[in-house]
């Protein structure tokens, strides 16, 4: 199949996703600040019809095994070129209710639902091609997979020793 054909600017739907590691508070990439998802599918068909749309997909296969997944990481730039602050990601359910903060916190890998990226033509210096920004998320609530845990529940002084890639031994109060 050819890439898919559009002119000017659009918003794109994709259906049934599987979500991971959504990142509900800005992380710094590169400088700037953005909200992050990634899109996950173990079916070689929706891989491809992502590709067709634009999308940076990349695969688990290496030059003797097979791909077996396909991921696509999505973004949101908090502040945009003209340097104004955007809206953050739309999260809603089935019935397009917001997600309340706290429940967006909970979004755990594994949640399915619809996605709506905005992609628009771009043309400079660095090259041409399609640039693809997250706009919004459906996850129907009982498709939600609940995340409860966070690294602030690690309890290091817990771990005993801990041993190194160099196979070296250190205790934990020394590990950071």
């Amino acid at each position: 199949m050819a890439k898919a054909n559009f002119e000017g600017a659009r918003e794109l739907l994709l259906k049934d996703v599987e979500f991971h590691y959504f990142k509900d508070r800005p992380v710094e990439y590169k400088g700037k600040l953005q909200w992050e998802v990634s899109i996950k599918t173990t079916d070689p068909e929706q891989a491809e019809m992502w590709e067709n749309n634009h999308l940076n997909v990349r695969h688990n296969g290496t030059s003797t095994k097979m791909p077996t997944e396909w991921t696509v990481s999505l973004n949101r730039k908090v502040h945009k070129k003209d340097g104004t602050e955007q809206d953050r990601v739309r999260v809603v359910d089935e019935t397009l209710k917001p997600y309340t903060d706290d429940e967006r916190r909970k979004i755990g890998n594994g949640s399915r639902g619809n996605l709506i990226v905005w992609q628009g033509h771009y043309d400079n210096a660095h090259g041409k091609g399609v640039s693809t920004s997250l706009t919004a998320m459906q996850i129907p609530r009982d498709k939600l997979q609940v995340y409860e845990g966070s690294m602030e529940t690690v309890d290091f002084e817990n771990l005993g020793s801990v041993q190194g890639a160099d196979g070296t031994v250190q205790d934990s109060k020394q590990l950071f």
